[in-house]
């Protein structure tokens, strides 16, 4: 049975949050753990991205210090090689991770001539590959700075997180020439109320109690996809 939104008229575009709402994982995590399993980076980067699951969990989270933080780790490793772990990580522990019917439900979306863009905290270097599997019309995240092949910090902008995700995806609508009255928008998080809040058509994907009770004020579509069956996948030794 499928349980993602229909639609009279689709939307011209279609914003996806990521974590949480097109997965049942933090895409940052599983590729925070990807690097420690191979000694790139520090047990102590684990336990960081745990609490600021946590704290993203309640809305609290410090986004800005957590991608400095997070920059600073894999600062000293190549572009490419974060590249070709990320699309390791998005075939061993991602994609098995999707919940059922985001496929399909986005396939449709797109036959129906809407754009399909990602906006997600984040780093583009981890969801290019899920968007490029998903068949995204575009990625938004974080814009960061890039020399000598290397990821060193932030770019001009604020982060794409909390109200950061209205900014840039109003600013991507802008440029498209389409009103935010004409988007839809996908979440699960407290922190996303703003760009929900914003389009014409929002979707509350698993929401919490707090977020739950704020679309059903405001009338805004619930849905909770069945999580994907438990799969246990090693990783092969390199």
């Amino acid at each position: 049975m499928n349980v993602w939104p229909t639609y009279e008229k689709p939307p011209a575009v279609a914003f996806f949050d990521v974590d949480g709402t097109l997965l049942a994982e933090t895409t940052t995590y599983l590729f925070a753990r990807i690097l420690r399993r191979r000694g790139l980076i520090k047990r102590s980067f684990i336990l960081r991205a745990l609490y600021h699951g946590l704290q993203h969990r309640f809305g609290r989270l410090d986004y800005g210090r957590l991608v400095a933080f997070g920059l600073n780790s894999i600062a000293r490793l190549p572009i490419i090689d974060l590249q070709r772990i990320a699309y390791e990580n998005f075939v061993e522990y991602v994609k098995p991770r999707l919940y059922e019917g985001v496929v399909d439900h986005l396939n449709d979306l797109r036959m129906r001539g809407t754009a399909v863009v990602l906006v997600s905290s984040s780093p583009g270097i981890v969801l290019e590959p899920l968007s490029i599997y998903l068949g995204c019309t575009d990625t938004i995240t974080t814009p960061v700075r890039i020399e000598r092949g290397r990821l060193v910090g932030i770019a001009d902008g604020p982060p794409c997180y909390g109200e950061g995700k209205l900014y840039w995806a109003r600013r991507w609508a802008d440029a498209h020439q389409i009103s935010m009255d004409e988007a839809a928008a996908y979440a699960d998080n407290w922190s996303d109320r703003a760009l929900l809040g914003q389009v014409g058509r929002a979707v509350v994907v698993h929401p919490h109690r707090k977020l739950k009770r704020l679309a059903r004020a405001r009338g805004w579509t619930i849905v909770n996809p069945r999580r994907p069956r438990k799969v246990v996948i090693r990783e092969s030794r390199r």
